[in-house]
C-alpha cells in the first residue's frame, strides 16, 4: 500500500511541477507580448504624436470658435488713431463698415443673446475679412476657415437646403482640418452652422474687374470698376492696378461683399452715382484725367495684381487685354458678363456712358 501511495504521490507531484511550468511560460509569453505591444505603441506614438496633436488641436479650435461665433452677440472696440476707445466699446460691431472693423478690436459673434442667430448680425458678416474673424474667434493665424449656414428645418419646404451665408478659403489643398456643426433657430427656421478650420492658406481670388471705360469724352475721367462677389470684406491691402508703364496699389480698407469699387484718374469729376469709395489713380498714370489719355482704346491692357504682405512678388490675378477688334466706342464702357476668359471680346458689353458702381 506504501508503494501505491508513493507512485500516486509522485505522480501528482509531476503533474502539479509541469502545472507550474506551463503557467510560468504562459506568464513569461504574456510579459514577453505586452513589452512586444508596448514597443510598438511607444514607436507608433514617435512616429505619429505630432499629427494626432495637430488634428486634436485643429478640433478644439473649430468647436471653440463655433462657439464664440453663435455665444453671444459679439463685442467691437473702434480705434482712433491706433488708440482703443473703450469707452464706447459696444456688441453693436454688426452697425460698422468694412473699413472700421478692419482696424477694430473685434468678436464678430452673430448670437441674440438669447440662444438664436440673428439675422443682421449674419449680413454683416460680410463686412468682416476672413482675417478679422479668425483673429476674432481665437484661431491661430496663418489657419484658414470657411463658414456655411444652411436652413435645415422649415415650415415653407422652399426654403430647406436654401443657403443662408458660405464662404471662405478652399480646403482643396490642406494637409489637415477639422469641422465642428451646432444647430440653430434662426427666426423661424432651424439652421445647421457649420465651420472648418485647416492649413491650405489664402490666395487672392476675391476682386475682379467687372467694367472700364477707355475712351471717355467731354472731359470725364478713364475709370475702373473692381467688385468683392465673396461672402466676406476683401482687404485692400497689396491689391493693385497696372496698365504698361503704369502700376499704383489700390490702398488700405476693406470692401465689403458685395461692394463695387471705383478707380479713377479725377476722383472730382467722376459720375458715381450710386456714391461708390473711389480711389483716384491720375497721380500714377494708371488712368486717364479727362485732359490726358492714359488708356488707349484701340488696344490696351488692365491687370489686377496682389502683393503677398512681406514680399515683392504680384500675382497677376485678372488681365484684360483688348485691341482693335473689340471696337470701343467713344464714351461707352465694357461690362464684363462674367463668363469665359475677361480677355475675350465675346465676354464684353458696351454700354453707353458706362454704369459705374452698379
Amino acid at each position: 500500500m506504501m508503494r501505491g501511495e508513493d507512485s500516486v504521490a509522485n505522480a501528482r507531484k509531476v503533474r502539479d511541477e509541469r502545472g507550474v511550468t506551463a503557467v510560468v511560460e504562459f506568464l513569461s509569453a504574456f510579459v514577453l507580448f505586452l513589452v512586444i505591444v508596448s514597443a510598438f505603441l511607444a514607436l507608433s506614438q514617435l512616429k505619429l504624436g505630432s499629427n494626432v496633436a495637430e488634428v486634436d488641436r485643429l478640433d478644439q479650435m473649430a468647436i471653440d470658435g463655433l462657439e464664440r461665433l453663435t455665444d453671444s452677440k459679439g463685442h467691437v472696440v473702434l480705434r482712433n488713431a491706433g488708440i482703443r476707445d473703450i469707452t464706447n466699446a459696444s456688441d453693436d460691431w454688426h452697425l460698422h463698415n468694412a473699413s472700421t472693423l478692419l482696424t477694430a478690436d473685434l468678436l464678430p459673434a452673430i448670437g441674440d443673446g438669447a440662444g438664436h442667430l440673428d439675422m443682421d448680425r449674419i449680413v454683416a458678416l460680410g463686412n468682416v475679412t476672413e482675417d478679422r474673424l479668425i483673429h476674432g474667434l481665437g484661431i491661430d493665424e496663418g489657419l484658414s476657415l470657411n463658414l456655411t449656414i444652411i436652413v435645415v428645418q422649415s415650415s415653407d419646404e422652399s426654403q430647406i437646403d436654401e443657403i443662408i451665408f458660405s464662404d471662405g478659403s478652399s480646403r482643396s489643398s490642406a494637409t489637415r482640418g477639422a469641422t465642428a456643426s451646432r444647430i440653430m433657430h434662426l427666426d423661424d427656421n432651424v439652421v445647421r452652422v457649420t465651420m472648418e478650420v485647416h492649413n491650405a492658406g489664402r490666395e487672392p481670388s476675391g476682386l475682379r474687374i467687372t467694367e472700364f471705360m477707355a475712351d471717355p469724352l467731354n472731359g470725364p475721367p478713364e475709370w475702373i470698376e473692381l467688385e468683392n462677389p465673396d461672402g466676406f470684406a476683401m482687404n485692400l491691402s497689396g491689391w493693385s492696378l497696372a496698365r504698361p508703364g503704369a502700376f499704383e496699389l489700390i490702398q488700405d480698407g476693406a470692401l465689403a461683399a458685395g461692394g463695387r469699387l471705383i478707380c479713377t484718374g479725377n476722383a472730382v469729376t467722376q459720375y458715381n452715382p450710386t456714391n461708390a469709395t473711389m480711389i483716384d489713380m491720375a497721380a500714377s498714370g494708371v488712368l486717364g484725367t479727362g485732359t490726358i489719355d492714359a488708356l488707349a482704346a484701340e488696344g490696351d491692357t488692365i491687370t489686377l495684381g496682389w502683393t503677398r504682405a512681406g514680399t515683392v512678388l504680384t500675382y497677376d490675378v485678372i488681365i484684360v487685354t483688348w485691341d482693335g477688334t473689340w471696337d470701343i466706342q467713344a464714351n461707352h464702357s465694357m461690362t464684363y458678363n462674367l463668363g469665359g476668359s475677361p480677355s475675350s471680346s465675346t465676354n464684353w458689353t458696351g454700354v453707353d456712358g458706362g454704369t459705374p458702381g452698379w
